[in-house]
């Protein structure tokens, strides 16, 4: 007997669907009676590599499938071809506006982007039903309702806030899945890899991708990130859209991501709570814990079944080990699943027998510990030696020549060795060339050393190969007289881009191990780009294990250096009294040992202070005397320096002509590329309150890419902020604002507060802003500047910008 067609079904001849509802119930119809039998949705979905949230849409009604899509779903269901066609064209005609004999109109595309429903996801039920609620205050009558009202207030946002490996992700896409159908026009998905191996995601890449999800063709996605956001706010209005932000690193990476609409819906997971977005109206956190022991049962259960009731004492054991983290439950699931004949008091026997303490139920830590051994168990010794010096690493991840290097192997066999790892999911790819290691596996790994010996010569191996290599990128990017680096800068910067955190780590791990010409060999290497690559924060730490071990080996010139050094950083910070106390002190200890050369840098470090501080005279006094010294010890480059110095203090004073004279002549002398744009700013300044805009504009142009080229961020500031005054100055308002507000960008990034309150000042006299001028007031003020009364004169109106 033939099976009656659908279409006939409803009576609708044979030609055409009458709406979007009956196409719903004509694929429901085949569904079950299509020729190959009656089809499970999860196993369609999967087929078809659409979710199970979409597929449902389709088969209510509710969202209307794009012809390709339906062409798939009616091939995948065995649908007879004449039938195919018909509902093709029924498709077709829905689209269609009415009485219009036109091709179809394009569809608002329906994102639809949330991951898999995680398998085996148990409990939760708390967490559940409080997603609800937030859902519910926020559109009230409208979950179930055709057309909601948004409550009053913003947008409705959730922080799903806990620590790594409890779940956050999987509870986020298991609401979304559950809820989706509440959200017609879609979910939009973004992991912001906040804590992960890869750098977190840009808010503007985010938004590239969001517009594109809504319909936005790359040529229409504007190249600003405050327009994309603007834009993405436009699309999403008076839409009922699901957001979901996973990983997230901190709030200045979800700002830009958050709709205009108070019809969406936003749910952000992050491993901090994200305390910024919880003073917006409509914000809720929700602290996710450690599954309960009954919980942990059950997702053991789910994944391992019989086993667990077949040995409920032995289950809960294991379940209580691991403290409840689903991460470490899934890992004994895994290995309970492997091996179905073995009883699961095996497992906790496994345990005894190899001798791993019994840990604290409420510490995650502890609980992963007991699982990772018998990953181990199936490795060879090459591997699980691998596995324990990889462990080793202080970092977070590792590139693959730093792992040779630790491995004592060629790149091409360490990548062998590390796939052995990866294939056991001990280590992780987060790029084609670096890997990582979960917190809580590196921690186990940490335990297993067995060998000291083996383990000190594998990371002075790694120390020599990081040490080595930042120094040919350091001569790439602040070249000496003699500095050949067979780095090009470009490869140089990037390099010290990736591996920064890692030269940080390591850093402080040789300081702790008490390896302190390694420490200071790293430091002193690092110490050439912390100023000029503005990396101030991090010169604090660098710089105080320099000091610490300098003294630990009664070292005083390199303490003396270290303290200097640790001034200027602080300065850049505005920390101008712990500026003044490091320097003085470095001064006195370079003066005792007998330092000239050190006593010159420290006293050139005090002229830098006293300068900020608008106190001249005695910056001149210093920079004259650290200025004899540079003569005295013939050191070229120092002498530049101290006259570039100079050359800002004359400029200051008005002695225009002195300090092109000592610019001039620094520039003469200066080979690397971060003292020559520092020269070629000041210089372009004195050309700028000269009048001579066109070659002020020439020579800042000339800084800023000598800056940007080398990843000088300190200097970049610097020189933007003075480019937008020469702009403002010449009439060009809207490049003005432009270069301000990158100073901006950049000085908040490298938490350079004096070059901020420059960037805010030059912000307000750009657009006659008060606030941006109380802005800069304000800081001048905390900082104790005499650039102050300028903004005060701006503000009472006694001075023109």
């Amino acid at each position: 007997m033939s099976v009656p067609s659908p279409l006939e079904k409803f009576g609708n001849s044979g030609n055409s669907v009458g709406t979007t509802a009956d196409l719903g119930r004509a694929l429901k119809h085949w569904l079950r009676h299509g020729a190959r039998g009656p089809v499970k949705v999860a196993a369609l979905a999967k087929r078809l590599r659409i979710s199970q949230s979409t597929l449902y849409a389709y088969l209510a009604g509710t969202t209307l499938p794009s012809s390709e899509a339906l062409d798939d779903l009616l091939a995948e269901l065995g649908v007879p071809a004449d039938e195919h066609r018909r509902l093709a064209t029924a498709r077709d005609a829905l689209q269609r506006p009415r009485g219009s004999g036109g091709p179809p109109r394009k569809a608002p595309p329906v994102p639809a982007e949330l991951p898999a429903d995680p398998v085996g996801f148990t409990g939760r039920g708390r967490e559940l039903a409080a997603l609800d609620r937030a859902r519910a205050e926020a559109v009230p009558g409208g979950v179930s309702g055709a057309v909601p009202e948004a409550a009053p207030g913003g947008v409705p946002i959730v922080v799903l806030a806990g620590p790594a490996g409890v779940g956050k992700t999987a509870l986020a896409v298991r609401w979304g899945h559950r809820v989706a159908a509440g959200f017609p026009d879609g979910c939009l998905y973004a992991d912001l890899h906040g804590y992960s191996p890869v750098q977190p995601h840009d808010p503007a890449d985010v938004l590239a991708g969001f517009l594109r999800s809504l319909g936005l063709d790359d040529p229409d996605i504007p190249a600003d990130t405050h327009e994309r956001a603007a834009r993405l706010r436009s699309l999403l209005a008076r839409k009922r859209v699901l957001v979901v932000l996973d990983n997230a690193l901190d709030v200045n990476q979800v700002r830009p991501l958050l709709p205009g609409e108070p019809l969406c819906f936003v749910l952000v997971t992050s491993r901090t709570d994200l305390a910024g977005l919880q003073v917006r109206p409509g914000a809720h956190r929700l602290d996710l814990r450690p599954l309960s022991a009954d919980e942990g049962m059950d997702l053991l259960r789910a994944h391992v079944g019989d086993q667990v009731d077949h040995s409920p004492a032995a289950a809960l054991e294991l379940a209580g080990r691991c403290g409840g983290l689903p991460l470490a439950l899934r890992i004994v699931a895994a290995r309970a699943h492997g091996r179905p004949a073995q009883p699961l008091a095996e497992l906790v026997a496994d345990l005894e027998v190899q001798g791993l303490d019994l840990l604290d139920v409420g510490d995650p830590d502890t609980a992963v510990r007991t699982v990772f051994s018998w990953s181990l168990r199936h490795l060879d010794d090459e591997a699980r030696q691998d596995f324990r010096l990889l462990g080793a690493h202080p970092a977070h991840d590792i590139g693959l020549p730093a792992a040779a290097a630790l491995l004592g192997a060629d790149q091409r066999t360490a990548a062998r060795r590390l796939d052995v790892l990866v294939r056991a999911h001990l280590i992780q790819r987060s790029s084609a060339h670096r890997f990582d290691m979960h917190d809580l596996v590196r921690a186990y790994a940490r335990e297993q050393v067995t060998d000291p010996e083996v383990l000190d010569e594998a990371l002075a191996r790694l120390v020599e190969h990081f040490a080595g290599t930042a120094a040919q990128a350091m001569d790439a990017l602040h070249p000496g007289p003699a500095a050949d680096s067979p780095l090009p800068v470009r490869d140089a910067r990037e390099w010290v881009d990736a591996e920064w955190q890692s030269l940080l780590a390591l850093v402080a791990f040789t300081a702790r191990r008490g390896w302190s010409a390694a420490t200071t060999r790293l430091a002193e290497t690092l110490q050439r780009h912390l100023d000029q690559g503005g990396r101030h924060s991090d010169a604090l730490a660098v710089l105080g294990h320099v000091r610490d071990a300098a003294r630990s080996a009664g070292d005083r010139s390199a303490e003396g250096a270290a303290l200097y050094h640790l001034g200027v950083a602080y300065l850049r910070l505005g920390l101008h009294q712990d500026a003044m106390r490091h320097h003085r002190e470095a001064l006195d200890i370079c003066r005792r040992a007998g330092d000239r050369l050190g006593e010159a840098g420290a006293l050139n470090n005090l002229g830098n202070l006293y300068e900020r501080l608008g106190r001249y005279g005695e910056a001149l006094e210093h920079y004259r005397e650290a200025l004899a010294l540079a003569d005295d010890l013939a050191f070229a480059k120092g002498r530049a320096v101290v006259l570039t110095n100079l050359g800002v203090v004359h400029t200051r004073l008005g002695d225009h002509d002195r300090a092109r004279r000592d610019l001039e002549e620094a520039l003469t002398i200066f080979a690397d590329p971060g003292g020559t744009a520092r020269a070629l700013g000041n210089l372009a300044e004195v050309h700028r309150l000269d009048g001579r805009t066109e070659e002020a504009l020439t020579l800042f142009g000339r800084a800023l890419d000598l800056a940007r080229d080398i990843g000088a961020r300190g200097i970049e500031t610097e020189v933007l902020n003075n480019l937008g005054s020469a702009h403002l100055a010449a009439g060009a308002s809207d490049v003005a604002r432009a270069h301000h507000a990158d100073a901006l960008s950049v000085a908040r990034a490298v938490g350079d507060r004096y070059e901020e309150a420059r960037a805010l000042e030059g912000l307000g006299s750009v657009d006659g802003e008060v606030g941006r001028w109380q802005e800069a007031l304000a800081i001048y003020g905390q900082l104790g500047l005499p650039d102050g009364d300028r903004v005060r004169a701006l503000l009472a109106g006694e001075a023109s910008p």
